[in-house]
Parts: structure tokens; sequence; C-alpha cells
């Protein structure tokens, strides 16, 4: 049996539980997923109370991702580079932290278009935003040899930053990268713009995307962002954020039920 949940705040309006009930029952697996509010002072009181009772881990939301690293022993190498944790096992009475925002984004784009990663080093790729995401996304990414990835963010300190962290090419401003789309052929927006309750709000636009451009955004809820929307209207292949959600649970999900992803494995 096994006992999964998310802490976070706030946590009522999220889909993790009925994805993961989903993903349990289509793997013949017996569990249960649910959702523990926690406030700032009782994060590591509820850490202390999954694992008093038999939790096999948890999943962690906005604001502890960085938060909750100090009341870890491990961390995987994701984890490490990216300063943020959206995933804990619980193994041995020791507390394992994973990131699977960028291998949950990779599955998603290898779902939409199976040969992109193939040939790669004829891409190239812009990432909008300099935030968590865009640096969990970038660091997956830029383990294939794109021809170049490139970050524009409104902050140009910050995607410069993230650009000599990880080893991209180019930081711009959302400005300047406006009238350079056409040499792109994957931009991602991983930004909160355009998220319900400001769906009418869009990152970029799309003056001079080329056809074909796969047009990407994390954000879930409205599932048709004003982004994706003007991509439709201008012929671009669509990434919804619902996907890289799914795929981020899928990652969770084998990481709790294989043994591989264990104690042993990470001293080793």
């Amino acid at each position: 049996m096994f006992h999964l949940g998310l802490i976070g705040n706030p946590v009522s309006q999220s889909k993790s539980p009925h994805i993961h009930h989903k993903l349990l029952q289509e793997n013949n697996l017996k569990g249960h997923y649910q959702l523990i509010h926690t406030e700032a002072d009782n994060l590591g009181e509820n850490i202390e109370w999954l694992k008093g009772q038999g939790f096999t881990g948890f999943n962690v939301t906005v604001p502890y991702k960085e938060k909750v690293i100090e009341y870890l022993d491990f961390l995987e190498d994701s984890a490490r580079v990216m300063g943020s944790v959206n995933t804990v096992k619980i193994d041995q009475g020791k507390l394992i932290g994973y990131n699977t925002d960028g291998k949950g984004y990779i599955r998603s784009l290898i779902t939409l278009s199976p040969n992109f990663l193939k040939d790669a080093e004829t891409k190239s790729v812009l990432i909008l935003g300099a935030g968590g995401a865009a640096k969990g996304i970038a660091h997956q990414l830029l383990q294939s040899p794109f021809k170049q990835v490139d970050i524009a963010n409104r902050s140009l300190k910050r995607a410069q930053s993230l650009v000599n962290q990880l080893g991209a090419s180019h930081f711009l401003t959302l400005t300047e990268v406006t009238e350079e789309l056409a040499q792109y052929d994957l931009i991602i927006n991983t930004t909160s713009v355009g998220m319900s309750p400001h769906e009418s709000e869009q990152v970029i636009p799309l003056n001079d995307v080329k056809p074909g451009t796969i047009i990407s955004d994390i954000v879930y809820k409205p599932k048709w962002t004003s982004f994706l929307i003007e991509a439709k209207q201008r012929n671009c292949q669509l990434l919804f954020g619902e996907s890289m959600l799914y795929y981020q649970a899928v990652k969770a999900l084998e990481i709790w039920t294989n043994p591989k992803y264990n104690v042993n494995q990470l001293r080793g």
C-alpha cells in the first residue's frame, strides 16, 4: 500500500490527487494520495508526521520547494543543481529529494515530437522566464546537444545568471527576443503569465514565429492560454501545460514505487 501526498500552501485546487489515483489504478497499485495543507511554521512538523505515518513519499509545491531541502537527508543530481525539490521519497527512514520538473517536461516533449531530441543539433530553443521551472527545464534540455538554448526574461540579470549557471547559449530581455522568434524551433513559456484569473495576459506576442514551431506553455489552468491560442492561429504545434503536469506525476510515481530509487543507490 503506497501512502502518498502533497504538501504546500495552497493545495486545495491541486489536480495531483486525481492524476495519481488514476496512475495507481492504471498500474494495478494499491495506494492513496492526499492533500496536506501546510503552514510555514509547521513544515518540519508535518514532514515528521508523514514519516511517522509510514508514508512512501510526497510531492512538494509552492512555497516550499526550496525550504524543504533543509529537512532532507539526500538530494539527487537534478534537485541539487536546481536547488529545488518537488518530490520526496521516504526510504529506510531517510528523506530523498528529487525534482521531476525537467524530466516531466522532456517526456511531454517527446510524446508530442518523438524525433525532436534526436535532431537536437539542428534545433534552437527559447525559454521565456528565469525562475525555478525555467531552471529545471533548461537543465534537462541541455543534456542534449541543441544548436542553442536561449533564456529571455523581464529581468536581464536573472536571465544572465541562469545562462551562466547552466551553460545555456544567450540571455535576452523579453523585448529583444520578440523580434528574433523566427530562428527558434521550440519556444517555452515558463512564467505564470496567462494563468487564471489573468487569462487575457500573454508573455510575448508571436508575430514573427514560423509555422510548425512548437509553442509550449507550462501554465495548465486555463488549458488554452492566450499564448497557445495565438500559436494555433499561426499554425504552430502546441504543447499544453497539462502534459508536463501529467508526466511529472508519472516520474514521481516511478520514484516512489521503483526500488532502484533508494538510499543505497544514492550512496553508491
